[in-house]
C-alpha cells in the first residue's frame, strides 16, 4: 500500500484552499449563466456605446480642423483681406466683412490680427486692439497651426494662418474657429443614432441570452451545482445499495433453497460462510461506527471490482469523526475516485488493483486512491478536474462529472485534490481541519 507520506508531498492543489462556493452552488446553474451573461451584455453595449461616442466626437472636432483649415486659408488669400491689412484702419473694412463670412459658414468665429497679435475683428468689438489670446508662434513664423485652446469664446478648435502680401511678407494673422459648444451639438445630433444602435444591440444580445437560458434550464432541469453534488452522492448511495440488495438476494435465495431441500447442516454453513465472508471484506476501521455508510460503499465497490477480476484493499487508520464534510459528500469523493480507479484498470490484461487508504494526520485527513493502470497523461492532467472533460467515451448518463464534483465538493471546505503518476494513477485528497479545532 502506498504510504500516507504521499498525500504530505501532495498538499498544494490547484484548486486552492478555502475557495467556498455555498453562496453561487445554491443557485440554479441555469440562473447563474443567465446573470452573468446579462452583466457581460450590459458591460459590451456600455462599452460600444461609447465608443461610439467618442468616434463620433472624433470625427466631429475632425470635422471642425477640416472647416476652419479651409475657411483660415481662403481668407489668407482673399485680395479684400490682403489690402485691408495693410490699410490705415483695418478694422474698419474687415469687422463687417468678417460678419458676413461668419453668418454665411460653419465656423464660429474670425479673428484677424496684425503680424503681432493685436485684434482687427472680434465677434465682441469692445475685444478688437486688444492681444489675441493664444499661442501664434508658429503662424507668425509663416506656418499654419490648428490647435485646441480656450478663448475669450471658451474652448474651441481653430487654424491659424500667416496672410502674405504680394512679396510673400506676413503682414497679418487669420485664426477661424469652431467651439467645443458647436462641436457637441453636433455630436449631440448623433445621439439618436448612437442610442439606437445600443439599444438594437442590447435587445437581440438578451433575446439571445434568454433563449440560451431558457435551453439551458430545460437541458439542467432548473438544477443548481449543489442539486448536482447531491444528486451525484444519491446516486452512489443507490448504486451500493443495489449492490448489496442483490448479493443479499441471490445468497437468501440459496439459503432458502436448501432449507426446502431438508438439507439444514449446508444452508447453516453457507450463512455462516457468508457473514465470515463479509467481515472479511468490510475495511479495516479503526472504529467501524465512524462512517457506516463508507464503510458499506466501499465494502460494495470491493466486490463489484472482484466480479470485473480487479482486486480492491482498503485500509482506514484515525478518527474521523471530526472531518468538514458530511457522510453523504464524503461518499461522493470516495465513490467518484474508486470508480474512476476501477475503470482505469478494468481493460488491463494483468491484475489490476486498487488501493484506497484513509487516514487521520495532525494536519486533518488525507485520502490516497491509486491504481496500477495507465496513469495520467500532462495533457489530461491540466484537464481531467474540469466540467465535461473525460478521457472515457462518452455514454448515455454523459462523462467528465465524476472528478469535477469531487472538486467542488472538496473546495466547500477549503479540501484540495491532486493526481501523479507512481505505476499508475494516484489521487490525493488533503482536508484540512478547521481553523478553530486547529487552534485548540
Amino acid at each position: 500500500m502506498r504510504s500516507t507520506e504521499v498525500a504530505a508531498a501532495t498538499r498544494t492543489s490547484p484548486f486552492g484552499r478555502g475557495a467556498s462556493a455555498r453562496g453561487l452552488s445554491s443557485w440554479a446553474i441555469a440562473r447563474i449563466f443567465l446573470l452573468l451573461q446579462m452583466v457581460i451584455v450590459v458591460v459590451v453595449c456600455c462599452t460600444v456605446g461609447l465608443l461610439m461616442l467618442w468616434r463620433a466626437q472624433s470625427a466631429a472636432e475632425q470635422r471642425a480642423t477640416d472647416i476652419t483649415k479651409a475657411e483660415s486659408a481662403t481668407l489668407a488669400q482673399d485680395p479684400f483681406v490682403i489690402q485691408q491689412v495693410t490699410s490705415a484702419d483695418p478694422s474698419a473694412g474687415l469687422q463687417p466683412y468678417v460678419s458676413k463670412v461668419v453668418n454665411g459658414s460653419s465656423v464660429s468665429f474670425v479673428t484677424i490680427m496684425s503680424p503681432e497679435g493685436i485684434r482687427y475683428t472680434h465677434p465682441d468689438e469692445s475685444n478688437i486692439g486688444q492681444h489675441y489670446l493664444g499661442d501664434i508662434s508658429r503662424a507668425q513664423r509663416g506656418e499654419t497651426m490648428t490647435v485646441k485652446e480656450r478663448g475669450t469664446l471658451g474652448m474651441s478648435m481653430r487654424t491659424i494662418m500667416p496672410i502674405r502680401d504680394d512679396h510673400g511678407t506676413v503682414v497679418g494673422l487669420v485664426s477661424t474657429g469652431v467651439t467645443v459648444t458647436e462641436i457637441s451639438a453636433t455630436v449631440r445630433d448623433g445621439l439618436p443614432a448612437i442610442g439606437l444602435f445600443a439599444g438594437i444591440l442590447l435587445v437581440t444580445t438578451t433575446l439571445t441570452t434568454v433563449l440560451l437560458y431558457r435551453y439551458l434550464h430545460r437541458a439542467t432541469l432548473g438544477y443548481s451545482q449543489q442539486d448536482i453534488l447531491n444528486s451525484e452522492a444519491t446516486r452512489s448511495m443507490a448504486q451500493m445499495l443495489r449492490i448489496q440488495n442483490h448479493e443479499h438476494r441471490n445468497r437468501m435465495h440459496t439459503v432458502v433453497s436448501l432449507l426446502d431441500l431438508g438439507r439444514t447442516t449446508e444452508a447453516r454453513q453457507f450463512a455462516r460462510e457468508d457473514l465470515e465472508s463479509t467481515g472479511r471484506h468490510m475495511p479495516s476501521w479503526g472504529s467501524y461506527e465512524q462512517l457506516p455508510a463508507v464503510a458499506a460503499l466501499l465494502s460494495g465497490k470491493a466486490r463489484e471490482a472482484k466480479e470485473r477480476g480487479i482486486e480492491l484493499t482498503v485500509r482506514v487508520d484515525g478518527h474521523w469523526d471530526a472531518i468538514p464534510l458530511s457522510e453523504i459528500e464524503l461518499v461522493t469523493v470516495v465513490s467518484n475516485l474508486v470508480d474512476n480507479a476501477v475503470d482505469a484498470v478494468a481493460g488491463s490484461t494483468e491484475s489490476g488493483t486498487v488501493e484506497v487508504e484513509l487516514s487521520e494526520t495532525d494536519a486533518g485527513w488525507d485520502i490516497v486512491v491509486a491504481d496500477n493502470g495507465p496513469g495520467v497523461s500532462d495533457h489530461d492532467r491540466a484537464r481531467i478536474f474540469s466540467w465535461g472533460y473525460s478521457t472515457k467515451p462518452t455514454g448515455p448518463e454523459g462523462r467528465g462529472l465524476g472528478l469535477a464534483l469531487v472538486r467542488d465538493t472538496l473546495a466547500q471546505h477549503g479540501a484540495s485534490i491532486d493526481v501523479f503518476n507512481d505505476a499508475g494513477a494516484v489521487f490525493t485528497v488533503v482536508i484540512p481541519r478547521s481553523e478553530e479545532r486547529r487552534s485548540r
